[in-house]
């Protein structure tokens, strides 16, 4: 790699905003764009290849969630290779809402499983050397620094040498979840509700300028848009109206939705190169793009396909199974959320196709090889309390599943002997399935054991 050429672009250090009350915004000059982007296609991430048309779009989607896409005529080379800092990280905001966000009524989802990335920047290095580290976390207070992330998008070897529009598409192995309002629900404001995105410059050259087009014109493209306040209104995505900004290919563009006029770079080679900066303050009267000074946010266009994503795991297993008669090994994993508010729980047994089963839970461990003549080893001590009520089979997928979220059961009402519990922060339940085995005489079997620690 050739020697980094760094260029200090600071005009002024201009004092003129707090963000987070800690730092007074800096004034950096952004470069202005030589020439019309061109689009360089859909670069497909697991098989390394391109499609150059717009015919591949099926493939992803078919929601954008997050878009930020009226170009202003300028890019930043702050945080790039050949740019102010060499390695540095900028981090941007964004707000994705959820179902009960309430400024939001078309939002379907409250996560997100990202299939798609858009992505617009200027790099005069050689042909085929430029890269970017991309990260994204549900949860990010708008220019602060967030050293990790939930999903990192790593890609090198993409168009130079000019400014490009990048498609990136994430194959199975490469999506990745997004919670809307930052993760935990609607809290109203947006430090709470904001998610975020780093960019990070990884080319293989170095020695010119790079950068991500600096966009967003909500004045002219965001019909909820008022002098002084944070767009709001989402347009072009799925849940929010259409941008009222046609550029002259009759494309429509719009604004990112909860971005602001400033941006955290971090430098961590020299921590005196870290703060939130601006292009001098929002200033544009022409609309649809060309401002005097341009909105301090990036080109990102986020897509997500129509399913939620799953619950995280929240189990751990601590007591293993026998195998069944068919050679099938009985597991189980509990989806949701710890929290005993939440109340957001799946237990999922995984055992031989059209078994009838039902789960056992008690608040102590055991084991008790081949229990009550069965061929597997109870994994709970103590008192243990029966789902019997809701025994099920397996049927053809080979699953027994109980849920809170349909009413079967509740964390605040767990079985037990005496009388059914509630869950406390701090408590741990176990849980096992009991099987009747598929055989010709009567025998069962039992799943491995797992624990869940209860929170607030």
């Amino acid at each position: 790699m050739k020697p980094l050429a760094l260029s200090l672009l600071a005009l002024a250090t201009v004092s003129v905003a707090f963000p987070q009350g800690t730092e007074a915004l800096r004034e950096f000059k952004a470069e202005k764009i030589p020439s019309a982007p061109r689009s360089a296609g859909i670069y497909h991430l697991e098989t390394g290849t391109w499609t150059r048309t717009r015919s591949a779009a099926a493939n992803f989607g078919p929601d954008v969630i997050f878009s930020n896409t009226a170009m202003s005529g300028y890019y930043s080379s702050l945080a790039a290779a050949g740019g102010f800092a060499a390695g540095g990280t900028t981090w941007e905001e964004g707000l994705i809402p959820t179902m009960e966000n309430p400024n939001y009524p078309a939002a379907d989802r409250s996560s997100y499983r990202v299939n798609c990335l858009t992505i617009g920047y200027c790099d005069f290095n050689p042909p085929q050397t430029s890269g970017w580290e991309l990260t994204f976390y549900n949860s990010y207070i708008p220019c602060t620094i967030n050293t990790n992330p939930d999903a990192t998008v790593a890609v090198t070897g993409l168009p130079a040498d000019g400014c490009w529009i990048v498609t990136l598409e994430l194959g199975g192995s490469q999506q990745f979840c997004l919670v809307g309002d930052g993760g935990d629900g609607f809290q109203g404001n947006q430090d709470e509700d904001s998610f975020g995105w780093g960019s990070k410059y990884i080319g293989s050259d170095g020695s010119a300028l790079a950068g991500f087009y600096l966009a967003g014109d909500p004045q002219f493209t965001d019909p909820g848009w008022a002098q002084g306040d944070t767009p709001s209104a989402g347009t072009n995505t799925y849940y929010g109206p259409s941008s009222l900004c046609t550029i002259a290919s009759g494309e429509s563009v719009s604004t990112g939705n909860g971005t602001e006029d400033f941006s955290r770079f971090t430098d961590f080679g020299s921590p005196a190169n870290s703060y939130c900066h601006f292009f001098g303050g929002y200033s544009n009267n022409v609309g649809c793009g060309g401002p005097s000074n341009p909105y301090a946010s990036r080109f990102m266009e986020i897509s997500a396909a129509l399913e939620e994503c799953p619950p995280p795991q929240i189990s751990t297993p601590y007591c293993q199974s026998n195998p069944s008669t068919n050679g099938v090994q009985s597991t189980v994993s509990i989806f949701g959320s710890t929290s005993v508010v939440a109340d957001e729980v799946e237990v999922t047994a995984y055992l031989p196709q059209n078994t009838v089963g039902f789960f056992l839970t008690s608040l102590d461990t055991g084991f008790v090889p081949n229990a009550g003549g069965s061929n597997g080893n109870l994994c709970l001590g103590g008192a243990i309390g029966r789902f019997q009520q809701l025994a099920a089979i397996s049927g053809a997928d080979g699953e027994i599943t109980i849920s809170t979220l349909t009413g079967q059961w509740s964390v605040t009402n767990i079985p037990h002997p005496m009388t059914p519990y509630s869950a406390m922060p701090g408590t741990t339940s176990h849980f096992q399935l009991w099987f009747r085995e598929n055989t010709s005489f009567p025998s069962s079997n039992f799943s491995q054991g797992v624990r869940v620690t209860w929170t607030p």
